[in-house]
């Protein structure tokens, strides 16, 4: 049995306090500085400006239109979220219509998950000669960060962080769940002869605290 841990505790913890700080901008009437932030989340204010410095970079957020003045000279930087199409907004809706048994939502989630693959070109011959390989690379693509490897008996356990979806998991698990199977589904059954074997995905959505644990499951099926 092999393990690799590839995130630290104050990666992940530092990754938490980002989603809280991007809740509070979320959730806030208007624009808000480094103070707010540090006196609300109880944090420091050089790390509020860190978190809030590190989220503009990211495109999360963006310079408030309503600086004020505080003193002579120097006015007061504020943030608010910045407008962008959200993947997590679009599968939160998605999840909200859909209709249906819990099983139904899934069922078709898994084959939106599937087709999507495709259109964003995920699913394609990949050089990836062994499934951990494989599903790591597919997973940096869609912008997820792999915390640890496990390989035990052939069968793979991959733990995600900083899932986009932590909101959408909390309410709609099962659309989470489908559409993320049918994303690596389809393309590890694409490569199956690259890596020598078919292998069925199993992916369990864990919402933590505003950020989100994605476990994912890969066994031979032959």
């Amino acid at each position: 049995m092999q393990r690799h841990d590839l995130d630290s505790p104050p990666e992940r913890a530092a990754g938490q306090q980002r989603q809280k700080v991007l809740g509070l901008l979320r959730n806030a009437s208007g624009p808000v500085d480094a103070q707010h932030v540090a006196d609300s989340l109880k944090i420091h204010i050089t790390t509020a400006r860190f978190h809030l410095t590190t989220l503009e970079d990211q495109g999360y957020i963006r310079r408030g239109g309503g600086a004020k003045v505080r003193r002579a000279g120097r006015p007061r930087l504020t943030y608010e979220l910045a407008p962008r199409l959200d993947y997590a907004d679009i599968v939160s809706l998605f999840a909200a219509h859909l209709g249906g048994t819990a099983e139904e939502r899934e069922r078709r989630a898994l084959r939106i998950g599937a087709d999507l693959a495709h259109r964003v070109r995920l699913a394609r011959r990949r050089d990836e000669a062994t499934v951990t390989d494989l599903v790591v690379a597919t997973l940096g693509e869609l912008g997820f960060r792999v915390r640890s490897v496990l390989n035990s008996f052939g069968e793979v356990t991959i733990q995600l962080c900083t899932c986009p979806l932590a909101e959408v998991a909390a309410t709609a698990p099962e659309v989470v769940r489908g559409i993320q199977q049918g994303l690596i589904q389809e393309v590890v059954d694409l490569n199956a002869d690259v890596i020598g074997a078919p292998y069925r995905v199993a992916v369990t959505p864990d919402p933590r605290a505003g950020s989100c644990e994605v476990g994912l499951v890969l066994s031979p099926t032959s």
